[in-house]
């Protein structure tokens, strides 16, 4: 894939995130974190709306799609980061403290990570995240494991310290008319 076009390749140009496009009017302007990035849809959104964006993911061909998809639309403001948050012990290296201004995780959950996100937002900066409920996984078997899916309340407990300006959980419909899937989203703030 290194030699062809993201453009001739539709499946790779996915929409971001439609609670991500809801918060961006939020978010504050500045550095952005995307966790488990993936292909980079998000990243991609919010360095078209003038983020710096530094994407992590575990998946070396999704971070080369990423690169590659950066390439194309000649973005200067997105950094790429092959890392996996699950293989040892998460330091400062990694999630480096008060750096970010935005800190984004959607369809991924580990929660040994949790802490780490909220130390790496600056004072002010803005959590946003979204992600299965048990209740997708019982439904659906998606995700396969139990424990990559938040119980009820659970987000909101771990985020306790920040300032929640949006907390919401249950079925997000699908244009298509198909069932949609369980989520609980998050949109909360670092206090000063």
């Amino acid at each position: 894939m290194n030699n062809e076009k993201a453009d001739s390749h539709p499946e790779l140009l996915n929409p971001p995130a439609q609670f991500l496009v809801e918060s961006l009017h939020l978010l504050p302007k500045g550095y952005a974190l995307d966790v488990a990035a993936g292909r980079g849809r998000n990243t991609l959104y919010l360095a078209q709306h003038g983020f710096s964006v530094h994407a992590i993911d575990r998946d070396p061909a999704a971070v080369q799609t990423l690169r590659l998809l950066v390439g194309e639309q000649q973005l200067q403001n997105v950094t790429t980061e092959l890392v996996d948050l699950e293989a040892g012990p998460i330091g400062d290296a990694i999630v480096p403290v008060n750096t970010y201004n935005v800190v984004m995780v959607f369809l991924y959950l580990f929660r040994p990570l949790f802490p780490a996100l909220i130390q790496t937002l600056k004072p002010g900066g803005m959590l946003v995240y979204e992600t299965p409920l048990v209740e997708n996984h019982l439904r659906y078997n998606h995700p396969r494991h139990r424990e990559f899916c938040f119980e009820p309340g659970e987000l909101r407990e771990l985020a306790r310290d920040l300032y929640i300006l949006h907390y919401s959980e249950g079925e997000r419909p699908r244009a298509d008319g198909q069932p949609g899937m369980f989520t609980v989203r998050l949109l909360a703030q670092k206090k000063s």
